[in-house]
């Protein structure tokens, strides 16, 4: 299983953190996509709260990768959040059950420290995204 760090970032909106980021443990402090085409994760965009930017790099790396690439969970869980951020709440869900039912899942280390399996990180995402849909 690969080792992967998906930082949070507020999603003030739903009143949780939520996945953001994706890179190796061992670059946790990078400021980059390690592993992956520059932009292919949105990092940069995500960090600066860049949505729409952070989902068309994602949807364009997408269009350079295979079948199989596209189901990466850190990608999906990334789309994710954008979505969410930009009121897309059926398409955030959406990709979030993408990455729980992917077919490989990673270890990610949270912003908060700790380890959670990718599928426990996006069944986290989809169920504040639910509570947050609820609450309004």
């Amino acid at each position: 299983m690969n080792t992967k760090v998906i930082t949070f970032a507020a999603l003030a909106a739903l009143g949780m953190a939520a996945p953001a980021i994706a890179q190796p443990v061992q670059t946790r402090v990078a400021a980059n996509e390690i592993g992956y085409e520059t932009g292919a994760l949105g990092y940069a965009a995500l960090l600066k709260g860049n949505y729409p930017v952070a989902l068309e790099q994602m949807q364009a790396a997408e269009q350079q990768v295979s079948p199989a690439a596209r189901r990466d969970p850190a990608r999906l869980i990334n789309m994710g959040l954008a979505y969410a951020k930009m009121g897309d709440l059926a398409m955030a869900r959406s990709h979030y059950q993408a990455a729980i039912s992917a077919e490989r899942s990673f270890d990610v280390i949270l912003s908060d420290g700790r380890v959670m399996d990718s599928r426990v990180a996006a069944r986290h995402a989809l169920r504040r995204l639910d509570q947050g849909y609820a609450s309004r």
